[in-house]
């Protein structure tokens, strides 16, 4: 690993003794997660300006692809008010310019003008359910960017009628990850009905898919 990303896998192992940021218990195993993080790498960034990362928890994957392309801005959205001091002291302690945190759900900020479909890219890893992380990251994304995630394996029929809901195309897995996950990667074709994202908790108790 670089310099910049041995030192954010130092302060996640540090922190994560006092917050649960990772199930990371070794430089081994956060190496491993950070690997993960290269499939998102080599998806094409030539018009990807703006990126929100949804419940961005210890980082992963915005902060190491936020080392990466330091032209790129990117936006951390976490709900847990501790972990948002974890992010804001590595951008800090790291120097990164490109890279804002905000505390808050992905429900209410989702509605806000400043921030709904002005992102050319939604990442997250592991942040909800398939389904419920397509209600809460589409309505971010501009049409004609897209939404690439880190998901446990499911059956991409039952995502498809969601996904257009939201304004998305057909949902599609593109590659395995370590520890059993998946590189799913929906393309933003329209404008997300204003209905959407329904108010805080929903979207998790009554999933779209």
């Amino acid at each position: 690993m670089s310099p910049p990303l041995q030192r954010y896998a130092e302060l996640l192992l540090d922190w994560n003794q006092r917050i649960n940021l990772t199930g990371a218990r070794t430089l081994e195993q956060v190496e491993a997660q950070i690997a993960d993080g290269d499939a998102l790498l080599a998806a094409s960034w030539a018009t990807v300006n703006r990126v929100i990362d949804i419940g961005s928890g210890g980082g992963l994957p915005a902060l190491p692809l936020a080392l990466a392309r330091p032209e790129v801005e990117f936006t951390l959205l976490e709900a847990n008010g501790r972990k948002c001091a974890f992010l804001e002291h590595v951008a800090g302690t790291l120097g990164l310019r490109n890279v804002a945190v905000l505390s808050g759900r992905a429900e209410e900020y989702g509605h806000r003008p400043s921030l709904r479909e002005r992102f050319d890219r939604a990442i997250s890893r592991a942040a909800a359910r398939p389904a419920v992380l397509l209600e809460l990251a589409l309505p971010f994304v501009t049409p004609g960017g897209d939404l690439l995630a880190q998901v446990t394996p499911f059956d991409l029929q039952l995502l498809d009628h969601a996904s257009r809901l939201l304004g998305g195309g057909p949902p599609r897995l593109e590659r395995p990850l370590a520890g059993g996950t998946t590189l799913l990667v929906v393309d933003k074709l329209a404008p997300t009905p204003r209905d959407f994202p329904r108010r805080v908790g929903l979207p998790n108790r009554k999933p779209l898919a």
